[in-house]
């Protein structure tokens, strides 16, 4: 792929952002219809089972950000052999695993049941959800493998035409189901179907687009599958560091306080989700591509300013969408869900500053995933997971699900602050001191918007609605926009100056 013919990244962030925003409208949408349907408990279930279900994730091996990688760099450098070498390994691999999902669920829905102490009136729904999950979660690897290899193209455009498909479709299923009676079991029968249809869909996609797309089963090698695999290990720690810090968090108030309670830190951790979706569409999964294309050809020097400016975009995003999340979450979660779920109101705040931290360096994640050096940062990224658990077992019992948001930050906060900064910019080539630099001037900003909401008398405006909530939040988007704005004049003033001397 020539650097002049490479798709937008700004195209691809915004399709990114698109497909988000239709995902969190149906989920903000859903989700209390969903609770008015099946009750608390009955939203406990699914947060719960989801929850587990997407451990299934380390079973992928850290495949998938190896196909991102390689064939990115094997369509950049037009060596089709190797690139059908590598989808052809892939997928026997992805559809094998898929298999052992399925069988797993099956097996596993019994002794969840008792491990989980559900109650004698759910035990079918909990069972046949947990199937219907699991399903759809083994057929998942195959389809997820396909968008996979549109991504690692820099397709974004089309990948997410077929993603805000395939959630309208869902949203449209489940409020069908719902409506007809289905219960929990309805819900969890959309998302197989979804599955099925994602799949044909992204294989079209492939066809498609791709003369060189040679989905040949017989072209699959082992020493393909090793290298994958080789690459993938340090991908693997660190998915299991992110179910540690994540999917965990249910599994513990679960086992540890009750179900009902998973239902609440479900809310915030919903928003959280979205959070994370939002920074991750924009940054992400569209460098990674990218810093891969761009080692490969050589590009040292511009992938370098790619990566500072990327830190730079990244840091306004998510402490601009962070300090949002702070100052109006109260409000949001009493119009959204209702007061029964003001508990969840504590446990957001804290989520939002620590991943307001740590969203703000994801490029740094595109990076090392691009240029082979993640190893040592999915290390730092287990000790993060293992003393996230650890704590939150320690602090469940006590403080509920506040301590068990409690476990997640502290850990998180020490990992992106003391340790990935200086792992980054070593590896980019750039000092500490420029790399802060690209992330003080959001962070010092959020902090003083949060301040000026708390302690500085300020205008209201008249409602309770939607509106009035997001005619609230508009001043301190517009501040972030300019400041950034005037960051970008100040940084081009300089290169241009040096560029004249």
């Amino acid at each position: 792929m020539n650097p002049e013919k490479r798709p937008s990244l700004l195209i691809n962030a915004l399709s990114n952002w698109a497909a988000l925003a239709v995902t969190v409208l149906v989920g903000l949408f859903l989700t209390p219809y969903i609770i008015s349907h099946i009750g608390k408990t009955g939203y406990g279930i699914w947060t719960l089972i989801t929850s587990i279900i997407g451990y299934y994730g380390i079973l992928d091996l850290g495949v998938t950000s190896a196909i991102t990688r390689y064939v990115a760099r094997y369509a950049g450098q037009k060596d089709y052999k190797s690139l059908s070498k590598t989808i052809s390994t892939s997928l026997v691999m992805f559809c094998v695993i898929g298999f052992i999902v399925v069988v797993a669920s099956f097996a596993l829905a019994g002794p969840m049941l008792s491990f989980f102490n559900v109650s004698t009136d759910q035990v079918e729904k909990f069972r046949q959800t947990v199937w219907l999950l699991g399903l759809a979660a083994g057929l998942g690897f195959p389809g997820n493998f396909f968008g996979a290899v549109i991504k690692a193209h820099e397709r974004f455009v089309a990948a997410n035409v077929v993603a805000i498909f395939v959630t309208l479709m869902r949203a449209s299923l489940i409020v069908l189901l719902l409506s007809r009676g289905i219960g929990l079991v309805g819900v969890a029968c959309s998302h197989l179907i979804t599955t099925v249809f994602m799949i044909i869909l992204n294989f079209a996609l492939c066809k498609l687009l791709f003369s060189h797309f040679e989905l040949q089963l017989g072209r699959a090698r082992w020493n393909v599958l090793r290298s994958l695999l080789a690459f993938g290990v340090s991908t693997t720690v660190l998915e299991m560091a992110n179910i540690m810090r994540f999917n965990l968090d249910s599994f513990v108030i679960g086992k540890w306080i009750n179900i009902p309670a998973v239902a609440v830190y479900g809310v915030a951790a919903l928003l959280i989700r979205f959070f994370m979706q939002f920074i991750g569409n924009g940054t992400v999964t569209v460098l990674t591509p990218r810093f891969a294309s761009m080692d490969g050809q050589g590009e040292r020097g511009q992938l370098q300013q790619l990566y500072l400016k990327s830190l730079s975009v990244a840091a306004f995003l998510s402490f601009g969408v962070g300090t949002l999340i702070i100052i109006l979450g109260r409000r949001f979660i009493v119009l959204w869900v209702g007061a029964d779920y003001l508990n969840a109101v504590p446990v957001l705040y804290v989520l939002a500053v620590a991943y307001s931290v740590a969203l703000a360096q994801t490029s740094g994640i595109s990076l090392v995933y691009a240029l082979k050096k993640h190893y040592l940062f999915a290390g730092a990224s287990v000790v993060e997971g293992i003393a996230n658990v650890a704590l939150s077992i320690y602090l469940a019992p006590r403080y509920g699900i506040l301590g068990v948001a409690i476990g997640t930050a502290v850990p998180m906060l020490v990992i992106k602050i003391l340790v990935q900064p200086i792992y980054v910019s070593r590896i980019i080539g750039i000092s500490l001191v420029r790399y802060w630099g690209q992330l003080a001037p959001a962070l010092t900003l959020a902090i003083g918007a949060i301040a000026v909401y708390r302690y500085v008398p300020q205008f209201t405006f008249p409602g309770n609605g939607y509106f009035s909530l997001a005619v609230s939040g508009f001043p301190y988007m517009v501040v972030f926009l300019l400041a950034y704005g005037l960051i970008q004049m100040i940084t081009k003033g300089k290169e241009v100056q040096e560029t004249t001397h």
